[in-house]
């Protein structure tokens, strides 16, 4: 029942934990998970919960079907949700293979004893204290908070980022290799929203101003439209220049990856522990630096685009490359002859570089 309202109004803040919260963000498939179990790996940090949520909040906000007010109150809601029931032991993952379950934790006993407590005013107010007491971090892995940065930290100043961004190459490659470009709309497991504009079905609310473009473009071309603009966005955020946020080019931190847990340290102001090298060692980082697989996927890729897209996809790049991170350059990959890799199968991307999987949160590689 809708009852219109005259008056002007507007939704209350909503009062959240006396707690420290960090945002693991980064647009999919950009490697928060080689991340997210590190730092949650430190002195007073809870294991990290992985909130799909906050992601389609902002896409509906985005699409102009949530208000700014709205959007805040729901994300400000949901954190008051989340760190009352993991600090109950409600709502906390338990699947063994999952990383962001608890039993991947070293503190899986505090976690499970948390189970005992219960659901009154009391215990509420008894958490809060203990929040505050032991000034507990929260990680949260959230998908593209950047691109409304500004006003996520209107919710509280204090909130710290860890910004993961990645290759355009390595996100066009990933994107596609996961099903990205078939799945909007399609694939009932793949539940970001998708819209209708005039006759065009399946449009991701960054391309409801130009559907036409999005619907005619092949599989691979609609990650990398996707990702041309979320990672546009990514680049030209003032957060990523905050004293708040840690901007961690995925390919430089799994080579070094000793100098980000540094400043992971102090951007939290804790220290690792014990765990922590078993945690690095379950990601498999460091690791070596790969050319030969770098040129692969940018070959692969530049074969199985149009050419419009190859020039703005390199320019992509070149932008990158100037402001995050030259770690790898499109400019030194390897030329192999053109249509060597032609073919859009997902096998035909998998045996180039092969899906991670984990077993009980160690990381594997898929070959195919």
């Amino acid at each position: 029942m809708n009852i219109p309202i005259k008056l002007a109004h507007k939704i209350q803040k909503s009062q959240i934990f006396d707690g420290n919260y960090v945002f693991i963000d980064g647009m999919s498939r950009s490697g928060k998970s080689g991340i997210a179990p590190i730092v949650s790996s430190f002195e007073r940090v809870e294991h990290f919960k992985i909130r799909a949520n906050f992601d389609r909040f902002l896409m509906i906000y985005a699409s102009g079907n949530l208000t700014k007010d709205g959007f805040k109150y729901l994300f400000e809601t949901d954190l008051i949700l989340d760190v009352w029931f993991s600090m109950m032991g409600r709502d906390v993952n338990t699947n063994l293979h999952d990383l962001s379950s608890i039993f991947n934790s070293a503190n899986h006993k505090e976690y499970i004893t948390r189970m005992n407590r219960k659901d009154t005013l009391d215990t509420f107010n008894n958490v809060a204290k203990e929040i505050k007491d032991r000034k507990l971090i929260f990680p949260f892995v959230i998908d593209n908070g950047m691109t409304i940065g500004s006003f996520i930290s209107e919710v509280n100043k204090n909130f710290k980022y860890i910004i993961v961004v990645r290759h355009p190459i390595d996100f066009v490659f990933t994107w596609f290799r996961s099903g990205r470009g078939t799945s909007l709309g399609t694939n009932p497991y793949y539940i970001k929203p998708a819209f209708t504009v005039k006759n065009f079905n399946n449009i991701p609310y960054l391309h409801l101003d130009n559907p036409e473009e999005y619907s005619k473009a092949n599989p691979l071309e609609k990650c990398f439209l996707v990702i041309e603009k979320q990672l546009t966005g990514y680049i030209n955020s003032n957060l990523l220049y905050s004293k708040n946020s840690c901007v961690v080019p995925f390919e430089h931190y799994i080579n070094e990856t000793e100098e980000y847990i540094k400043k992971f340290e102090s951007l939290l102001d804790t220290t690792r522990t014990d765990f922590t090298k078993t945690e690095m060692a379950k990601a498999n980082v460091p690791r070596n630096k790969d050319l030969i697989t770098f040129s692969k996927k940018a070959n692969m890729i530049f074969d199985n685009m149009n050419k419009i897209y190859v020039d703005r996809l390199i320019k992509l790049s070149e932008l990158y490359e100037s402001k995050i991170s030259d770690f790898y350059k499109i400019n030194l990959i390897t030329k192999y002859p053109d249509g060597k890799f032609k073919g859009l199968s997902y096998e035909a991307f998998s045996k180039v570089s092969g899906h991670s999987l984990y077993h009980k949160g160690k990381r594997s590689t898929e070959k195919k």
